[in-house]
């Protein structure tokens, strides 16, 4: 389909290539061309874009540019394409202006082509800044098999499009579409712009065509401030009250054919300030198989420049850059030679080669070697038409060995060795690694070399590494001592000799001192000479309060490393006194030995004070402390002013703290009762209270005879309490509905166990009574007769379960009607009891 509009010779599918911007600028502006586009066709157009298309249009910097040109070339003035792009934007239009209007924003107006591209002169730094851009992001746009410098023109980010915003070039030609604008102030003032008709005239009021095709901007001026001397004469006066400025305002449409190994050939209207770089930009770069080594540029059928991209990208070259006048050529030739790298160079990429190029030219354009690159030789693949082939290029060759189409290059790292590396170690001042040569060739000039001996250094023998020719190890033993005071030779290095020089602490073992007993910081110490009694308790922070000045014994090892039998001491002992300013008294000369041990003992006659309670029904109930060794109950009960009239002495019951032996003793009984049982009797040991236990006592008795077996003596820590009376009987366990029922005399264990609804069927028959004094009776049987114990007020009768095999009570099912903490306290007296 062809339109008829003059002004726009292409047919609707190029129309609609030029995506949503074209047709919105030309459905936006006044066109020529509008009438003859329906407002149907117009939609279709738009329509026949997907969203994807119309937002990468939007945002790509090269499809605005272009539907900007084309609109520009279908006849759209800079005030309409303004005008569609503000409302494109969503900024609106805001409206026409006059003639003086847009002649006083003509300096402040948008570039015609696009408020996107970037100066001209900045062509270099933006493009150089995009691979250091790169680097610095660390997402690089290529990899190491795509050709190096294509990717300038595919970047998104990087445009060669020119800006109008500059000074007029040197040497720019005015021709027909320029726009000249020509202000006169002084006397006489007037601003005005005129557009070059295509006869090569801006047509003046009053004066008429002026022409200035062909001219410069400068001359133009010239010539036109003549043809103006006409209207004003004081214009060209000697000594004028009017001047006049000519400025080149807006710039001409060419076109410009790309043709050859471009991404898309064709023939693409540009500013006329376009250079190569920007048609390139235009058309895409070049193709997978074009050249961006020989590019070349054709006016008016005669070759007039080439572009080589590399000299630009690696020298910053730019003066190939050509200028474009209306119907240049520009051809992009086929490559040459492209060739692959790979291995130790700076930028692995695949180069493209022209005539006369080599294997220097190939490194130069890499990059150089990477700093652990091996730089003596290089290997090349090559296809030789029939097979491969490998050369080995050596580094006096790089400059003679031309590249051709399809070599593979490959530069491998230095070795992981060393040509002059020795390493000394150990006791010197300076262990490390030194260079093998120059004033350090032997053993004396290594350790001279490493400042010398460090005090420490065993001397009698220094061990030599030394790497044999088949990459063997063997040793070399050196008297060092010796060696060093010139009494034997000096020994020669070889390339990575290791000199080890041990100290005489790696030769023993630690020396050291152990401390313990009556000090503030048990600790292991160490060894120092001449290390005193004195010196050892202060670093262990001081003497106890509880510590024996006349009982201070030092324990030594036995050593006869000559002994030819065996010995029965195993050590030697000191005993040794010290005066409170911690001197030793009366062997002020002795010192400590490596691995004494240092006993201060306790002092007998030191006691820490022990405190029992009483509480319950006494007179002064609290805690008390012992005065004397086997202080006993009845003591305990006049230090608290005897008795009240409420206390029932019958109930008194001791509770004790657990000693640590007998937390043991209890915990071992219990895991050797588990293991003796079924999985399912076994019971936590962690899930039983073991800090205290129940003392079962009898205070009556205790109270009537001071002193006797009932009287017993008590523990740091015992809580005695004096309950009142309980008229109470507690029945739990293996019954129907334990309980607590009111205590009758007379009634036995039978009649209680009546009032809890008797025995269950999984029930023991042989009830347990436990006393609030915290002893504890059985049910006795002998032959058909069971014999109850007696209970008394504030007693409980606890009735065991059988177990479920029949095999006898189990842990689980004592502990499941020992619900009761006297019942717990009970089982664990017992245990105890049955230890003593």
């Amino acid at each position: 389909m062809k339109l008829t509009n003059p002004h726009l010779q292409m047919n609707w599918t190029e129309i609609r290539r030029f995506s949503y911007v074209s047709i919105a600028l030309l459905t936006l502006s006044i066109l020529p061309m509008q009438a003859q586009m329906s407002n149907n066709q117009l939609k279709q157009a738009a329509q026949g874009l997907s969203p994807q298309q119309l937002n990468q249009i939007k945002n790509d910097p090269r499809a605005r540019q272009q539907a900007i040109q084309q609109a520009k070339a279908a006849g759209a003035t800079d005030e309409q394409i303004a005008e569609g792009l503000d409302k494109l934007n969503g900024q609106g239009a805001n409206g026409s202006k006059n003639q003086n209007q847009r002649s006083s924003a003509q300096k402040g107006k948008r570039n015609t082509n696009g408020d996107f591209m970037l100066q001209q002169d900045s062509l270099m730094m933006d493009s150089l800044s995009f691979y250091n851009q790169n680097e610095k992001d660390k997402k690089p746009v290529w990899d190491k098999n795509t050709v190096f410098g294509r990717e300038i023109f595919s970047n998104k980010n990087l445009t060669f499009a020119p800006n109008l915003n500059i000074a007029t070039p040197k040497g720019y030609r005015i021709a027909a579409g320029d726009e000249l604008i020509v202000n006169i102030w002084g006397a006489s003032q007037n601003y005005d712009s005129y557009t070059v008709t295509p006869e090569g005239a801006i047509l003046i009021q009053d004066l008429g065509p002026v022409y200035v095709a062909g001219m410069s901007v400068e001359q133009a001026q010239e010539h036109v401030k003549q043809e103006l001397g006409r209207m004003y004469q004081d214009l060209t006066s000697d000594a004028p009250s009017t001047y006049m400025s000519l400025t080149l305002g807006g710039i001409r449409s060419i076109k410009v054919n790309i043709a050859g190994e471009v991404a898309t050939p064709g023939t693409y209207t540009l500013p006329s300030l376009a250079t190569l770089f920007n048609a390139l930009y235009m058309a895409g770069g070049v193709s997978d198989i074009g050249s961006l080594r020989e590019i070349k540029v054709y006016r008016n059928s005669k070759l007039i420049g080439t572009l080589d991209v590399y000299d630009y990208l690696l020298n910053g070259k730019y003066n190939t850059n050509i200028r474009l006048e209306d119907n240049d050529m520009i051809v992009v030739e086929p490559y040459k030679r492209l060739v692959s790298t790979e291995g130790k160079l700076k930028r692995e990429r695949i180069y493209e080669m022209t005539d006369g190029e080599t294997l220097a030219d190939l490194v130069r354009f890499a990059g150089d070697f990477k700093g652990d690159a091996y730089t003596n030789n290089i290997t090349v693949k090559r296809k030789n038409g029939r097979m491969h082939s490998i050369y080995n290029v050596d580094r006096a060759d790089f400059a003679n060995f031309p590249m051709q189409d399809g070599d593979a290059v490959k530069v491998d790292s230095v070795l992981n060795r060393f040509s002059n590396r020795i390493t000394i170690e150990g006791a010197v001042y300076r262990p490390g690694e030194y260079a093998l040569g120059g004033n350090v060739n032997t053993v004396k000039e290594l350790v001279e070399k490493a400042e010398g001996l460090m005090p420490d250094a065993f001397k009698n023998r220094a061990i030599l590494t030394r790497l044999n020719p088949d990459d063997t190890e063997e040793v070399v033993t050196i008297d060092l001592g010796a060696l060093m005071q010139g009494k034997v030779k000096d020994i020669p290095l070889n390339r990575e000799d290791i000199l080890t020089i041990s100290s005489i602490y790696d030769t023993r073992e630690l020396y050291n001192v152990i401390v313990q007993g009556a000090v503030n910081k048990p600790d292991t110490l160490p060894y120092r000479d001449n290390l005193t009694i004195e010196d050892v308790i202060l670093q262990t922070g001081g003497l106890k309060e509880a510590a024996s000045l006349v009982k201070v014994e030092v324990s030594r090892r036995i050593k006869d490393p000559k002994a030819m039998s065996e010995s029965s001491r195993i050590a030697e002992t000191f005993n040794l006194d010290i005066t409170e300013g911690l001197q030793v008294r009366g062997n002020e000369n002795f010192t400590l030995q490596p691995f004494d041990v240092v006993n201060i003992r306790f002092s007998p006659a030191y006691q820490d004070q022990q405190s029992v309670t009483v509480d319950g029904e006494v007179l002064f109930k609290g805690q008390y402390v012992m005065s004397k060794k086997n202080e006993r109950l009845s003591d305990l009960i006049a230090k608290a002013g005897g008795l009240t009239r409420d206390a029932y002495v019958k109930g008194a019951s001791l509770k004790r703290k657990m000693s640590d032996a007998e937390k043991a003793r209890v915990e071992t009984l219990l895991r050797i009762s588990q293991n003796s049982m079924s999985k399912k009797d076994s019971i936590s040991v962690e899930s039983l209270s073991l800090d205290n236990y129940m003392v079962g006592i009898d205070l009556v008795s205790a109270m009537k005879k001071p002193g006797g077996e009932a009287d017993i003596t008590l523990r740091e820590g015992d809580i005695l309490t004096i309950p009142q009376y309980q008229g109470t009987v507690k029945v739990s366990g293996a019954v129907v509905y334990p309980n607590t029922v009111a205590y009758k005399k007379g009634m036995d264990v039978g009649d209680y166990l009546d009032q809890a609804g008797g025995y269950n069927d999984m029930s023991r028959k042989r009830p347990i009574v436990i006393y609030a004094n915290g002893t504890v009776a059985t049910t006795k049987k002998k032959l058909f007769w069971k014999f109850y114990p007696k209970v008394e007020p504030g007693a409980e009768i606890l009735v065991p379960a059988k177990s479920a095999d029949n095999k006898g009570v189990g842990l689980a099912e004592i502990m499941s009607v020992a619900s009761s903490t006297t019942s717990i306290a009970a089982m664990v007296t017992s245990i105890i009891n049955n230890m003593k």
